[in-house]
C-alpha cells in the first residue's frame, strides 16, 4: 500500500522508510517475557542396551595380609613382658644381695666379727663365763678365747682359710655341742663347719 507524507504531494514512498509503531503497554505492567524451559531444548537421550559382554569395572586386588604381621601383634607384647620380667628378676636379686650385705655390715661389722660368752669349764672364776671372739680377717678365720676371770691365759685358735671372691664378707657363727660342762666348739663360716674338741683346759681341732 502506497504511503503519503503530509504537506506534500501524494507520492509513493519506499517501504524501508515506513516506521511501524508498536502499541504502548499500559503503565505499571511489565511485558511478559517468555523463556524457554531446559526441558524443551533437551532431547531424550537414547539408552544404551546393557549386554553381558561388557567389561567389568577394573578394581585393584587388595594385597594379602602377611602371616608375619598377624604374628607380630602378639609377639611384641610377649617379648616386652619377658624383658620386663628379666629386668625385675635382676633388680630383685641385686636388692636382695645389697640388703643381705647391709644387714651383715650392721650386725657383724667389717671385718666380720662374732662375740659369744659361754661356760665351757675353762674359767678360773666359775661365776664369769669365757669370752669368744671370732673374726674373718680377709678370708682367714681366727678365734680368740679369754677364759673367765683369767685374761692372762687368752688363747688363739686358727680356723680355716677361705678361698674365692667375696669370702671376706662371710660372717662366722659359734655354737656349742656335746657335754654341758665341757662342750665342744663348732665354728660355721661360708657353708663350712669346723669342730674343736674341748680337752678340759683348752680347745683342739678334730683331725
Amino acid at each position: 500500500m502506497p504511503a503519503t507524507i503530509e504537506g506534500e504531494e501524494q507520492r509513493l514512498a519506499p517501504r524501508s522508510l515506513v516506521v511501524r509503531r508498536r502499541p504502548r503497554s499500559e503503565p505499571g505492567k511489565a511485558p511478559a517475557v517468555q523463556t524457554a524451559r531446559a526441558s524443551q531444548f533437551a532431547k531424550p537421550r537414547a539408552q544404551r542396551p546393557v549386554t553381558t559382554e561388557e567389561v567389568q569395572e577394573f578394581s585393584r586386588p587388595s594385597a594379602p595380609q602377611s602371616k608375619t604381621s598377624r604374628g607380630g601383634s602378639w609377639l611384641l607384647p610377649l617379648g616386652l613382658g619377658m624383658l620386663c620380667a628379666l629386668l625385675l628378676a635382676l633388680a630383685g636379686s641385686m636388692v636382695l644381695s645389697w640388703s643381705g650385705r647391709f644387714i651383715d655390715d650392721v650386725y657383724y661389722g667389717y671385718p666380720r666379727t662374732t662375740q659369744v660368752d659361754h661356760f665351757v669349764g675353762h674359767e678360773l672364776n666359775p661365776r664369769i663365763s669365757t669370752h669368744f671372739t671370732a673374726m674373718n680377717l680377709r678370708g682367714q678365720v681366727l678365734i680368740f678365747e679369754v677364759p673367765g676371770g683369767d685374761p692372762e691365759h687368752a688363747r688363739l685358735l686358727q680356723g680355716p682359710r677361705l678361698a674365692g671372691p667375696g669370702v671376706d664378707l662371710a660372717p662366722i657363727t659359734l655354737t656349742f655341742s656335746g657335754d654341758a660342762a665341757h662342750p665342744d666348739l663348732v665354728v660355721t663360716v661360708d657353708s663350712l663347719q669346723v669342730v674343736y674338741h674341748n680337752t678340759g683346759t683348752s680347745y683342739a681341732p678334730i683331725r
